[in-house]
Parts: structure tokens; sequence; C-alpha cells
């Protein structure tokens, strides 16, 4: 008998070895789980970075293309803009050589119109020389004929002859009144001409400094045309490798993003076989635990059972009394609680389970300081109240601290809860990663109990704890 007994203590102490190290196996999977989900998570940012990156040298790409086609149009242009430049100089040239030719003419004839003046002024003399003879002449005739009159018919003769003289000498006098007027308008008109033939030659020669300007200025241009080409075929060449090396750019993130793709496929593959194998150790886990034999969850399971009955018996009794409604009891219309970080909810059924549910709570989590947690979660994984130390006001602008303060009022639905929501037994014992927001986790064993109000699946009475 007593070999018996101790045979059963030894296999109670193996099922509860085994139970720990499929606790420890569920942890262990659930840890390595959450830290290849990091991991992967991180590579998906990585992967999306690499794809902007991906899209930025394709731009970079198409406008290093358009850079390169502007380029060569630039290169272009200014080559033609250099010749039409030295076509155009050399056209300035020829022509700044026929208006100096042009220049030259009219200076020379601006000095033979001055020549010409001065012949003008030599005739005028000399037409005013001849005037004083023809008036000398003219008084000889004058005296010649008084002197005839004198000498009667001896003197006819004479007389014919003055007379022919002083009719002579008014025609002299007259030629010379018409020559003298002519010669005056000739000599107004030249010096208009010469006047005009000077301001011709002083503009002609301004319009020559203005062309030799013209001349230097587009020498000028024509030499930084020169230059701008210059620096258009260097740009060009720093283009083409440029292109070279966006090009290889291009090829290696191509190369490292498909390496970090096929990571990312075995990490996901690998955290596929993890979440089987912790689901393997939690169901082993748990049937160990309705196996009968008592292992080191069972104080927690039956601490568990025995809450979720105290609670469905207080609950059951509101309903029963009228002091709590259904509507109010099974309220989904969760509404957000403005400014809060995390994401807070209210429903009706808020005030009740603040009231009568939290002390509960408070209690069990007294009893042993292994437990981490001890919750009333809906079909939703709502959480209209938690443990007093964790329903503390949110602070401001703390949203780490609220984290860890502020777990009432939340929805937490992760793997764990979604399985229990579905589980239709007794009880389910889970070991999981718990989220404790701001990327950080704690591995945890749970207790998930079905919670049923007035004969209606409301959520589950959970329990955790550190093992």
């Amino acid at each position: 008998m007593a070999s018996a007994i101790a045979a059963i203590e030894a296999n109670g102490s193996a099922i509860d070895d085994v139970a720990r190290n499929c606790g420890q196996v569920a942890v262990g999977c659930s840890d390595a789980a959450g830290y290849i989900a990091g991991v992967s998570d991180r590579i998906g940012k990585h992967l999306e970075m690499l794809a902007e990156l991906e899209r930025v040298t394709a731009t970079l790409e198409a406008d290093q293309r358009r850079v390169a086609d502007s380029t060569d149009e630039a290169r272009l242009l200014s080559e033609q803009a250099r010749h039409k430049l030295d076509r155009g100089a050399e056209l300035i040239n020829a022509s700044v050589g026929d208006f100096g030719g042009l220049t030259d003419l009219v200076s020379r004839l601006g000095e033979h119109m001055t020549s010409f003046a001065a012949a003008m002024e030599q005739v005028q003399r000399v037409s005013a020389g001849i005037d004083a003879i023809a008036r000398k002449t003219n008084m000889l005739a004058l005296n010649a004929t008084i002197e005839a009159e004198r000498a009667g018919d001896a003197g006819r003769t004479f007389a014919v002859v003055a007379s022919e003289v002083k009719k002579l000498a008014q025609e002299t006098r007259s030629a010379t009144d018409e020559i003298a007027t002519t010669m005056a308008s000739l000599t107004r008109e030249a010096g208009m001409v010469i006047s005009e033939i000077n301001d011709g030659v002083e503009k002609s020669h301004a319009a020559q400094k203005g062309f030799a300007t013209i001349n230097e200025t587009v020498r000028a241009v024509a030499e930084i045309v020169g230059q701008v080409d210059e620096q258009t075929d260097g740009i060009a060449r720093s283009t083409g490798m440029i292109h070279v090396s966006v090009a290889r750019v291009q090829e290696g993130l191509s190369s490292f993003a498909g390496d970090a793709r096929d990571n990312g496929d075995q990490l996901v593959s690998a955290h596929d076989r993890l979440n089987r194998l912790e689901l393997l150790s939690n169901d082993m886990l748990d049937r160990l635990a309705h196996s009968g034999v008592r292992i080191a969850d069972t104080a927690f399971v039956e601490m568990s059972l025995a809450a979720m009955e105290e609670v469905r018996a207080i609950v059951d009794a509101a309903l029963g009394d009228g002091s709590l409604n259904a509507r109010d009891a099974f309220d989904t219309d969760y509404v957000p609680v403005a400014g809060s970080d995390p994401q807070q909810f209210e429903n009706r059924f808020n005030g009740f389970a603040d009231r009568y549910i939290q002390p509960i709570l408070d209690r069990i989590a007294r009893t042993d300081d292994r437990i981490l947690g001890v919750a009333c979660t809906d079909i939703n994984a709502y959480l209209p109240t938690h443990m007093s130390s964790t329903s503390q006001p949110q602070r401001r602008g703390d949203p780490a601290w609220n984290a860890l303060h502020c777990r009432n009022k939340r929805i937490f639905m992760d793997d764990a809860t979604e399985r229990a929501i579905r589980y239709e037994g007794d009880f389910m014992l889970v070991t999981y990663r718990q989220d404790l927001g701001q990327g950080r986790y704690r591995a945890v064993k749970s207790v998930f109990v079905p919670l049923w109000f007035d004969g209606r699946r409301w959520g589950n009475f959970e329990l955790a704890y550190a093992d």
C-alpha cells in the first residue's frame, strides 16, 4: 500500500514536472514568437523603407534621365548659339567695315564740299572785282559821252563807242549781280550741306564706336556661351557617372530587398511554427490541468472557478432584483473617452462593475504575490473594470504610465483572449505574452473561465499569474 502511494505521489510529481515544463515551453515559444514577431515587424518596416528607397532611386533615375536629356538639349542649343554668334560677329565685322568705308566717303565728300565752298568764295571775290571794273568803266563811258557831246560832229564816233562801252559796263554789272546772287545762294546751300555732312560724319564715328562695342559684346557673349558649352559637357559627363551609380544603387537595393523579403518570409514561417508549438504546449498544459492530478497551477484554477461563481452570483442577483438590467450588463456600445492615450471606452456597465466586481478582483489579487492581474472581459475583450491598482486616472501626455496603471475600460483582443472567447469548457489554462504597451511584453500564465449572466455568455473571468 505504501509503495502504491509512493508511486502515485511519484507520478503526480512527474505530471507536475511535465505540466511545469509544458508551461515553460509554452512561455519560451510565446516569448520567442513575440521576439520573431518584433523582428518581422522591423523587417516589414525596413522593407517599406527599402520600397521607398527604390521609389526614390527610380525617381532619381527618371530625374537623371530628364537632366541628361536637358543637358544634351542645352549642349545643342549652346552650340547652335555659339555658331550663330560667330556668324553674327562676322556679319557685324563686315558691316563695320562697310560702314567705315561709307564714313570715309562722307568725310572725303565733306572735304570736297569745303574746297568747293572756298572756290565759291574766290569766285565771289573775282565777281566783286569785275563789278568794281564795270563801275569804273561805266564812269569812263559817262565821261566819254559828255566829251563827245562837247566835240559835236567830230566826237560822234567816239560817242557811239562810249555808248557801247556804257552798255557793256551795265551788262557786266548785271551779270556780276546775278553771279553774286547765285554765288550767295550756292554758298548758303554749300554751308548747309557741309554742316549736315559734318554732323553725319560725327554720327558715323559714334556709330562706329557703337558697332565696336556691339562687336566686343558679341565676342564676350560668344566666350560665355563657349564656357557654358564646356560646363554643359562636364555636367553631361557627371550625369553619366551619376546614372551608373544610381543603377548600381538600384541593383544593390533590389538584391538587398529580395534577401530581406526572403528573411521576412522565413521569419513568418518560423513564427507560425512557434505558434503551433505554443498551441501544442498550451494544449498539453491544459489537458494536464484537466487530468484530475494536482499540479502547481491547480490552486489558481480553483481560485478562478470560485471567483467566477462569486461574480456571476452578484450579477445574476442584480439582474433578478432589477437593480441592473440586461441591456446595461451586455452593453457593447463603447464610447471613446476623449483625450485618452491609450484609448479607453465607456459603456453602461462601468458603474456597476466598479462598485461590485472591482472589490472581488482586488481581494483575489492580494491572496498570492504571484498574481499579476485579475479581470473580467466581455465577448469583445472589453474590460469594464479592473483592479484598483490598474484603474488609475490617466496622466495626460504619459502613455507609457497609462498603459501599466490604466488598463480598465480598454479592449485587449490578443490570440489567447480570442481562443478563450471561443472556448466552451469549464476553464482554459494558457501561457502567452501579455501586451504592456509601448512595445513591451511579459510572459504570463492565465486561467480563463467562461462567465455567464442569467444563462447568457457574457465573456470570461481571467486570472493572470507568474510561473
